[in-house]
This record gives C-alpha cells, sequence and structure tokens, in this order.
C-alpha cells in the first residue's frame, strides 16, 4: 500500500472524501485486508483522540479569558511591559518567601550569641586551670603480635 492511499484512508476516516472518492475507499476496505486493518486502527486512534481529551473548565467567562490574552499580545506588541499585579510578580513572590526565612534566622543567632559567648568563657577557664604533667613523662609501647599484647612504660623523670 502506497503513501497517497494511506492519506486518502485517513481523509475517508475523518469524513473529508465526497461520495465517489469515498465509495471507492470502501470498495478498497472491503478487498484489502491491510487497508481494512489500517482504516480499524485510524478510527481507533481517531476515537482515542477525541473522546480521551478532558474538557477544561475556565474559571472566568470565556469572553474575559480571551481579552487577557488580547491584552498580553497587545503590550507585547506595543513594546510596553504588562502592569504588574502586586505580589504577582517573582521578586515580590521571591520575597515573601525569602523575608520570613530571614528573621527567623536573626532570630536564631541573636539568641545563640549570648549562649556560644558563655561556653566559650567557661571553656577559657578550664584551659587556664588544667596543668598538663607530660612534659615530664615519657613512655615506651612494645606490641607482640604473637603474644597478643601490649606494653606501655611509662616513666617519669
Amino acid at each position: 500500500m502506497n503513501r497517497e492511499i494511506e492519506l486518502r484512508l485517513q481523509a475517508w476516516v475523518d469524513g473529508e472524501l465526497t461520495g465517489a472518492e469515498a465509495g471507492e475507499i470502501e470498495r478498497l476496505i472491503v478487498a484489502d485486508p491491510n487497508a481494512r486493518a489500517l482504516a480499524t486502527e485510524l478510527g481507533w486512534t481517531r476515537t482515542a483522540a477525541t473522546a480521551g481529551e478532558p474538557e477544561r473548565k475556565l474559571a472566568e467567562p470565556r469572553e474575559f479569558y480571551w481579552s487577557k490574552i488580547e491584552r498580553a499580545i497587545l503590550h507585547a506588541e506595543s513594546g510596553q511591559a504588562p502592569e504588574a499585579h502586586g505580589l504577582r510578580t517573582w521578586w515580590h513572590r521571591w520575597w515573601r518567601v525569602a523575608a520570613p526565612a530571614g528573621a527567623i534566622a536573626v532570630v536564631l543567632l541573636a539568641a545563640s550569641v549570648p549562649v556560644l559567648r558563655g561556653r566559650i568563657n567557661a571553656n577559657a577557664g578550664l584551659r587556664a586551670e588544667v596543668e598538663s604533667p607530660l612534659d615530664d613523662i615519657s613512655s615506651f609501647t612494645f606490641r607482640s603480635e604473637s603474644e597478643g599484647m601490649t606494653v606501655v612504660w611509662v616513666d617519669s623523670h
């Protein structure tokens, strides 16, 4: 089956052929099993494409919806930017999220500074009080794998 016959079959399924052409294609479908199979498959595809598409309901009336599209096209053609509608611009939407997050971060940081300062001062006092005797001590370590034992010799001078 050539490309022209396939296209005429598609036109027949879509109902685009006149009486004489439609009769010719119908005779072809009866005579040729490949044409019959293709016509059946094209019919199923057409049904799935038309019946499977959900109907969309608009929130506003049809005329108002298309007038918004027309205004946007006119603004684009005139070179003017469409007017911003309050918090609908991307900048305002970003700030609606970033500003509260930033405020929370500042409050948490301000609350944690005295706590951290107290811990640093407490640790500083401990470091000053601890003396290390390691300057006067030496050690020697011996490990015996065969005996499974480690000996540490600690010597203070």
